[in-house]
């Protein structure tokens, strides 16, 4: 009877234990996100120019096309040494790349001329140079006018990346040339180079 005290009181504590376990069961659920990251077994989503294996496992896509297309962007970054000189060379060579959609069948691929963006997500995922990531980015809150403010994707550095396994899986590059390719980048960014 909610109008007697002591009802009440069991009520409010049976409340606050749902709230409790609810918590428990969240805190739960992401320990085990952590551990099967930490195996390198977690995927959200898998990039163009792998697949999935029945196992849990990353593979090369089978796709000669495919392959040859991810290896073109590498070389063309590579040999012109900017992302935008890259990009403006696919597009005036009219040179399409695969993408992924998803739809109501699921996954498939389609070609497309490249935009920036589809360039850069290639360039800069470390997945390409066989090594298994976790934790590239972080949601940081601040509290700005006394409310907070959460920005999420905020890039952490290599060396704060909770989960990295390098010679994970096979990749379209080595360790090597995917650091060289991030540091022209930098030095590319904003004019900072030399």
């Amino acid at each position: 009877d909610p109008r007697d005290f002591n009802d009440r009181l069991l009520l409010g504590l049976k409340g606050t234990m749902s709230e409790w376990e609810l918590g428990v069961m969240r805190q739960h659920s992401l320990e085990a996100l952590r551990l099967e990251a930490a195996r390198g077994e977690l995927y959200t989503t898998v990039p163009i120019g792998f697949l999935r294996t029945r196992d849990n496992r990353l593979e090369l896509d089978p796709d000669q096309r495919i392959q040859q297309a991810i290896h073109l962007v590498f070389e063309r970054v590579t040999a012109l040494g900017s992302l935008r000189q890259a990009l403006l060379w696919f597009r005036s060579e009219h040179v399409e790349l695969p993408a992924v959609e998803y739809g109501p069948f699921g996954r498939a691929v389609v070609w497309k001329l490249p935009v920036y963006n589809t360039l850069h997500k290639i360039v800069t995922n470390p997945i390409y140079a066989g090594a298994y990531v976790f934790g590239r980015t972080v949601t940081r809150t601040t509290v700005t006018g006394g409310r907070a403010r959460k920005v999420a994707g905020v890039r952490r550095p290599e060396a704060e990346w909770p989960v990295f396994l390098r010679d994970h899986h096979a990749g379209y590059i080595t360790w090597t040339a995917y650091e060289t390719t991030q540091a022209q980048l930098r030095e590319n960014a904003q004019m900072q180079g030399r």
